[in-house]
């Protein structure tokens, strides 16, 4: 017959594992990130904002929906015209060709299409660009990674002048 001391000890010994693990999760945070759903729910505003910031030619809010190291590149001209630009002078480029010259700017991204790899991901996009002149119409892909709990824009590349009216 074991004593009432050896029972509580044996329990202690049992339970000092549980003890620590418990510990170390709250102490350390837990390793539970985002589920699917929500990354996709991010992404979806962080195109909402990038939609919005375009329309409203806000450059600054356009620049920091990016890397500072993102890459825009484009195909128009029914791919007679191919460019790869880095995010300043895409934005340089749109300010002083776009921006400037244009009472109204619409950009619209519709039947999206998201895709999330752990911390990496996609989206594809049809466009319906408006502004003072001409409507267009064409495809963007925005890919994305996230850094530290935030999703920003890697790259995006776009065709144009689909249907130029």
């Amino acid at each position: 017959m074991k004593s009432k001391l050896h029972k509580f000890t044996d329990k202690l010994w049992l339970a000092i594992p549980v003890l620590v693990l418990l510990g170390a999760v709250f102490f350390t945070g837990t390793n539970i990130g985002n589920s699917p759903t929500d990354d996709i729910e991010e992404l979806d505003t962080l195109l909402d904002n990038f939609q919005e910031a375009y329309s409203s030619k806000n450059l600054t809010g356009l620049r920091d929906l990016f890397f500072a190291d993102a890459v825009v590149a484009y195909d128009f001209d029914q791919g007679e015209t191919q460019k790869v630009r880095s995010l300043e002078d895409w934005l340089q480029g749109t300010q002083e060709s776009v921006f400037e010259v244009n009472d109204y700017i619409s950009d619209t991204l519709t039947n999206r299409e998201i895709e999330v790899f752990r911390n990496i991901a996609y989206a594809v996009c049809d466009y319906r660009y408006i502004d003072d002149d001409e409507i267009g119409t064409g495809i963007d892909i925005f890919t994305f990674m996230k850094m530290r709990g935030t999703w920003k824009i890697l790259s995006l590349q776009f065709t144009g002048d689909e249907e130029i009216r």
